[in-house]
């Protein structure tokens, strides 16, 4: 049983106090979803750690919706979330009837790159869980440590440049003289595929990812951790954090920024626009799905942590994570070969 897993579960069981349909918004708002669908579109594939949590909150959530509407899980993998993201921001309807799943690095993009979307415009409903992150190698792996791997190159797979399978070690070549060598164009679950069989050495993945899609790489040591980001990982007490391995201030402040991913986590967003009476029943059930011991016992049997975070909260995590001094974005963004316009 993990550590970090019970503390999540017992906080949240301890908050509930009886399982019932939240009643926010006005008498109007809470008759809308009657009969109709919420479309949760998902920045990532199906088959990675993303569609675990999505189908998870998708047999849930609708207890706790007026009108109980059916919750079904659309996936958008794509330019490292950016896809989905663009899509709900300027494509998707603005009724409360679509909300999206984040790929939390795809929250760093409009201030590094040219993207169409703002993660501080969207309205945040909450995060089921912070996500801490590792770079990860097959136990096979030319090089072990991250002292290996600045005289050893490592091939190490990416979904694409907007995606921390890109960015974190893109990232360390630049200021620990790594040598990743970065394949972009993989599917999650394919670079998982290609590192027994040799064509990838290692990944970047969050570290629920590993538990709850390959929990048996982990039990039987196959897969290597060389350093760890985000919130502290208590299974991994001998792994070097990223922040710890900085030069000097600059340098961890550019971590703080990719740690906003991290801390953001697991999270839920509807578009700008949504009308605030149904916004308000879309966080109110958001957070009592997070309370509901049916959720709670669902989620520890497939391994998956809920450690909750309120919409407040995770508007303020993105807000003031995404408040950065220019002068740091233009140099890390000559680090990550990024170029925006004006």
């Amino acid at each position: 049983m993990r550590k970090r897993f019970l503390t999540g579960y017992a906080a949240a069981a301890a908050l509930f106090a009886g399982c019932l349909v939240a009643q926010p918004g006005t008498a109007e708002a809470r008759d809308f979803y009657a009969g109709r669908n919420i479309t949760i579109v998902v920045g990532g594939g199906a088959g990675a750690s993303l569609g675990v949590y999505c189908y998870l909150i998708a047999q849930h959530w609708p207890r706790h919706i007026p009108g109980k509407p059916d919750v079904i899980c659309q996936f958008q993998p794509g330019a490292g979330g950016t896809k989905a993201a663009s899509y709900m921001a300027n494509a998707a309807p603005k009724d409360g009837t679509y909300v999206g799943e984040v790929l939390a690095p795809s929250v760093l993009a409009p201030v590094l790159r040219d993207v169409k979307f703002d993660a501080k415009k969207f309205q945040w409903l909450g995060s089921i869980t912070p996500r801490a992150a590792v770079i990860t190698v097959w136990h096979t792996a030319p090089a072990l440590t991250v002292d290996q791997a600045k005289t050893t190159e490592v091939v190490m797979g990416s979904t694409g440049k907007g995606s921390e399978s890109y960015l974190i070690p893109k990232f360390m070549n630049a200021v620990l003289g790594t040598r990743f060598k970065i394949i972009e164009g993989y599917k999650a679950a394919l670079m998982n595929d290609a590192m027994p069989r040799g064509e990838l050495h290692g990944r970047q993945n969050y570290w629920s990812g590993w538990v709850t899609v390959k929990e048996d790489w982990i039990r039987e040591k196959k897969i290597v951790q060389l350093v760890q980001y985000g919130p502290p990982i208590p299974e991994l007490p001998d792994t070097p954090t990223l922040k710890s391995l900085m030069p000097d201030a600059e340098h961890r402040k550019m971590v703080e920024f990719f740690e906003v991913a991290t801390n953001l986590g697991m999270g839920f967003y509807a578009p700008p626009g949504v009308p605030a009476d149904r916004l308000a029943i879309l966080r109110e059930s958001f957070m009592a799905t997070m309370r509901d011991p049916a959720f709670l016992a669902d989620a520890k049997s497939r391994r998956a942590d809920v450690d909750p975070i309120s919409g407040d909260k995770v508007q303020e995590i993105v807000e003031k994570g995404l408040d950065v001094p220019e002068s740091l974005l233009e140099k890390l963004r000559g680090y990550l070969d990024f170029k925006k316009k004006g």
